[in-house]
């Protein structure tokens, strides 16, 4: 795999054989809206730069600190669609049922289809799988 970005926030890894590119998020808490905000036009830039529709996305949130109040939730929603739009297919790896629960409700209103779970198996044949 290759790293094609990294921040405080995330890191981006290519897998070229297997066509899927994973945005990891650390643990580490945005301290602030203006922190989101940079992060996100960085990962945003990079996953641009490399193009998207051979790749399927992997984002792997497991580690994120939970986070739902009003702003963060705003914030989010802003740059969602232009982080996981034009990949072949979505997958969203998440550490808990409650985790699972708030990215099905993001996944409602941003109208893309995503697998979202727990189950890393499950995961990699969904992204792999030929539709």
């Amino acid at each position: 795999m290759k790293q094609i970005f990294r921040d405080e926030y995330f890191t981006i890894l290519v897998d070229e054989r297997q066509a899927i590119v994973q945005t990891i998020r650390t643990g580490k808490p945005f301290a602030s809206m203006r922190d989101v905000e940079v992060s996100f036009a960085g990962l945003i830039k990079a996953l641009d730069d490399l193009g998207r529709a051979r790749y399927a996305l992997l984002a792997d949130i497991r580690a994120a600190p939970g986070r739902n109040d009003p702003q963060f939730e705003e914030a989010l929603q802003r740059v969602r669609l232009k982080w996981i739009s034009g990949f072949r297919k979505v997958g969203v790896f998440v550490q808990s049922a409650v985790g699972v629960l708030q990215v099905k409700r993001y996944a409602r209103q941003d109208g893309v289809k995503r697998l979202v779970t727990s189950d890393e198996d499950e995961l990699m044949r969904y992204l792999t799988e030929v539709d």
